[in-house]
């Protein structure tokens, strides 16, 4: 089968919790300023449940797909029932299951807490996910025009093996690495000069480039000099840049009403990759790509609000 973009990353089953109870305080011993917190044996009403699937892998080949291109996923789900729902939503969506792994293991779960505000704290097991093998992938007949990488759980093999795989065959590749791949520093950075389109956060960006993370100009000044020949650095609300050589972009985020925040990374790195597969100019990548990041946050997990092709033209009008 013929892909524009095959995925890479992991498969997850998530579950949803929101509650009026839940308690957002300030707290020095938490790394973010904040923490969510609950009395220690007490029991906490929840006035809404989501189950869905996630992971880097499954939330940007459906979003490929919804865009219009043809996608497939490298991922790996357990030999059990959450294994076979997430096989099921990415049939359903069209992405092709034909380079799904499957071990004995449980397939990667999370159950996620949404406040109020719709920000979040994840209870994370990566189960099957970390079981993906290079070995088991039918790297002859994979021959799409893009590779996306997501979070690979710090299997820099894999990486390795995609990447000579992407050289070999002339395959562009997009790399949105996880906490455990910007942990290996300078590892990683080898990989980069492969690399055509590279999307980090600006948390990210700081730890890559060794920058104190106030320091925004310096942070997209450097990150620019890492090796691939693109950089978007997403900012949450505030909006993404897009660093291309000489060329750097800025879009403020598109104003929505903030549900849930869960995969909308997910939805800017795809929708950004989608808008350069199909040949749009940067700025207007870039801006299908906070667009995609905006309307996922509208919803409910990392899925509901990915965009379909036909939305496209309105988001960018925004």
């Amino acid at each position: 089968m013929k892909f524009d973009v095959v995925t890479f990353g992991s498969a997850f089953v998530d579950v949803y919790l929101t509650s009026k109870d839940f308690k957002i305080i300030k707290s020095g011993k938490s790394p973010t300023g904040v923490a969510l917190c609950e009395v220690y044996g007490g029991k906490i009403g929840v006035e809404k449940m989501v189950i869905t699937t996630g992971g880097g892998a499954t939330n940007t080949a459906v979003g490929f797909e919804r865009l219009g291109l043809e996608a497939g996923c490298v991922c790996c789900v357990g030999k059990d029932d959450w294994g076979l729902y997430v096989r099921k939503e990415l049939l359903r969506e069209g992405v092709s299951p034909l380079y799904i792994q499957q071990v004995e293991k449980h397939t990667s779960y999370s159950t996620i807490l949404v406040s109020k505000e719709g920000g979040r704290s994840a209870l994370v097991y990566r189960g099957a996910s970390n079981n993906l093998s290079w070995r088991k992938v039918g790297w002859k007949k994979l021959r799409p025009r893009w590779f996306y990488v997501s979070s690979l759980g710090g299997d820099l093999n894999m990486l390795t093996k995609i990447v000579r795989v992407a050289e070999e065959k002339g395959i562009k590749l997009a790399l949105n690495p996880g906490s455990k791949e910007i942990a290996a520093g300078e590892k990683l950075k080898a990989f980069l000069p492969h690399v055509e389109v590279l999307v980090v956060n600006r948390q990210e960006a700081a730890r890559l480039t060794k920058n104190m993370f106030k320091n925004r100009e310096k942070i997209l000044k450097d990150v620019g000099k890492l090796g691939a020949k693109m950089v978007a650095v997403t900012e949450g609300r505030k909006g993404a840049s897009l660093i291309a050589g000489k060329e750097k972009i800025f879009l403020k985020a598109i104003k929505v009403k903030t549900v849930e925040e869960t995969g909308a990374g997910d939805g800017f790195g795809c929708g950004l990759v989608a808008g350069l597969i199909k040949g749009m100019g940067l700025k207007q990548a870039l801006k299908l790509g906070v667009a995609n990041g905006a309307s996922v946050a509208e919803e409910f997990g990392p899925k509901a609000g990915l965009l379909f092709e036909p939305e496209v033209r309105k988001w960018l009008k925004e």
